[in-house]
Order: C-alpha cells, then structure tokens, then sequence
C-alpha cells in the first residue's frame, strides 16, 4: 500500500493518495510514516485543521518527532495571523 500511495503522490493525484492513505490509517493508526505523510499531504492541500489532526496524532505517539513539532509549530503560526489591516480598513 505505501509504494501504491507514493507513486500516486508522484504522479500528481494528491486526491487517491489521501483516500489510500486514510485507508491504511484505518488499518493501522498508529503508523507513525502514514501519519506523517498525510500530514504532509494535507497540508499540501491546504487543509492545515486535517493537517494539524495527523501531526498531533503523531505527536501523541512520539513526542520528539522533530519534523510533525516543525510543522505544528508553521501550523499554528498561519492559523493565528492577523493583519489589523484585514479588520479595520
């Protein structure tokens, strides 16, 4: 399933690389590289709550995970911008 999953990925169908991914996830969701890589991929999509979700998830599994506390950490720092332009025009 992982091999299926990246080559998806490199052909560029980000979409059936997530559904095969949260396939595997249902499986095993505990996958600490499954878990990290659809991180990645949702927030490659755009989709920083979905993302957030997996990092945390591998997070809880392996509290030092150097590069899921990376990505939480740009996460949260986009999630909590606020230009006081946007507001008070």
């Amino acid at each position: 399933m992982r091999k299926e999953i990246r080559e998806w990925i490199e052909k560029g169908d980000r979409k059936e690389a997530l559904r095969l991914l949260e396939e595997e996830l249902r499986r095993c969701p505990e996958d600490e590289e499954m878990l990290l890589l659809g991180g990645e991929l949702w927030y490659a999509e755009g989709k920083m709550a979905d993302a957030l979700n997996k990092f945390n998830a591998l997070l809880r599994l392996n509290p030092s995970h150097r590069k899921a506390t990376n990505y939480v950490t740009m996460i949260n720092n986009i999630l909590s911008y606020y230009c006081k332009d946007m507001y008070n025009p």
